[in-house]
């Protein structure tokens, strides 16, 4: 019996996967008025007739697979000539019944995670055709452009970028400072993206979000870049911004109580506090603005990504880790919360969680902690200076206004916590 449950398991998933993909071609060829070629029923089997062979492989080999692939590809290809004879020349539900095969024979082969994924991937692809009919119709020439010099700094430079320190003590890393780079200019792009998908209020809302668990920083240059683009978004992008910055307080919390959660009590006043006062922020600013506000003036909204902006960047945080590593070179052990005030500057992450370790091989916490309360003060700070160099307008007050009062209350609970 217990050797059953793994075969079992592998057509389950196959099931489930085809008939995920089902539903939305049941519904979507229905609206169409027309013959179904596979509904909610077929593209189930369809996964089947992969998966059936995936299990039967060692006793009956390829052929099976083969012989089953070509069955449903013929198929496709008859519903395909019918369809288009009659004036319809799509064959999206046809492409999808190929995949559904080749998904069910991925399931059958005993790779579940990536075919539930996969078919996951299939099923909201096929549902977002309207959406994403619009967004390719919304696109200028100019935002196509730039969306592929995203691709090409992405997928084509980043790989090729050296993987291994240069130039004083090594600090500087091309492949890691490329990445920041290549995640500061697909932050804004997926601003951009979410903007045009659910408009400027719920699309911003959602890069500050989504970004904020992968970098505070790199959502304040890209919402700066986005308010001085389009003035009509200051609100708005001031709010993700708060937004990324209130999430960083408990980003540092989950990091350091993974590494030894005895930091904890002397960290939690202070990241509760900022995080307090941050929400209430970005709560205000989200708010719809009032009428006869500059914000709700009509915006123009397109790709920010420029690839001289992306350069200028990455050259700009160089040298910062040049800062950051000449500080902690010569400040020492003594200047400890002189090292995590500089080091903020470039990742709180890392200078939280590497104080975390000296605690626990210390077992001492109370300069440890008060130095992980400094840096995140202090790249608080750093990305209100971010919006005030890079922001524009009303942005800038915004952002101003709320991380200065996130930072002022954050210093004060860190000196009283410090002091116990």
């Amino acid at each position: 019996m217990t050797e059953l449950l793994p075969a079992f398991e592998r057509l389950l998933v196959a099931l489930l996967v085809g008939f995920l993909i089902g539903l939305d071609r049941e519904r979507t060829e229905a609206r169409k008025e027309r013959r179904l070629f596979a509904g909610v029923r077929t593209f189930p089997l369809i996964a089947l007739a992969g998966a059936v062979p995936m299990l039967l492989m060692d006793r009956a080999g390829p052929a099976l697979l083969v012989a089953s692939f070509v069955a449903v590809a013929g198929v496709a290809v008859v519903s395909y000539l019918r369809s288009s004879a009659a004036g319809d020349v799509g064959a999206t539900t046809e492409m999808a019944a190929l995949a559904t095969f080749l998904l069910g024979a991925l399931a059958g082969g005993g790779d579940l995670v990536v075919a539930a994924a996969a078919g996951v991937a299939v099923a909201v692809l096929l549902v977002a055709k309207p959406r994403l009919e619009a967004f390719s119709r919304a696109l200028t020439q100019e935002e196509l452009a730039a969306t592929l010099e995203l691709a090409v700094i992405s997928v084509i430079i980043l790989p090729l970028a050296p993987n291994r320190g240069y130039g004083p003590w090594e600090v500087l890393n091309p492949f890691e400072i490329w990445l920041f780079v290549v995640m500061v200019s697909a932050l804004g792009f997926v601003g951009f993206v979410a903007v045009r998908l659910w408009g400027e209020q719920r699309g911003l809302t959602v890069m500050g979000v989504v970004g904020a668990l992968v970098s505070s920083t790199a959502v304040t240059v890209a919402m700066a870049t986005q308010a001085r683009e389009a003035q009509g978004l200051a609100r708005t992008a001031a709010a993700a911004t708060v937004l990324a910055s209130t999430i960083m307080c408990a980003r540092v919390l989950v990091l350091t109580g993974a590494i030894d959660a005895r930091i904890l009590p002397r960290l939690v006043p202070v990241a509760v506090a900022m995080a307090a006062v941050g929400g209430i922020g970005a709560w205000l600013l989200g708010r719809h603005p009032s009428p006869g506000s500059a914000d709700t003036a009509p915006t123009k909204f397109s790709n920010p990504f420029k690839l001289t902006a992306a350069v200028s960047f990455g050259v700009v945080f160089a040298l910062i880790l040049l800062l950051v590593r000449l500080a902690q070179e010569y400040a020492g052990v003594r200047g400890m919360y002189a090292a995590a005030a500089v080091s903020a500057v470039a990742d709180v992450d890392a200078v939280a969680m590497a104080l975390t370790r000296l605690g626990s091989r210390q077992n001492a916490w109370a300069v440890p902690a008060t130095a992980v309360n400094i840096a995140m003060v202090t790249s608080t700070l750093v990305k209100m200076g971010i919006a005030l160099v890079m922001g524009a307008g009303s942005f800038r007050r915004f952002v101003a206004q709320a991380l200065l009062a996130m930072s002022a209350i954050g210093a004060a609970v860190a000196a009283a916590v410090a002091a116990t």
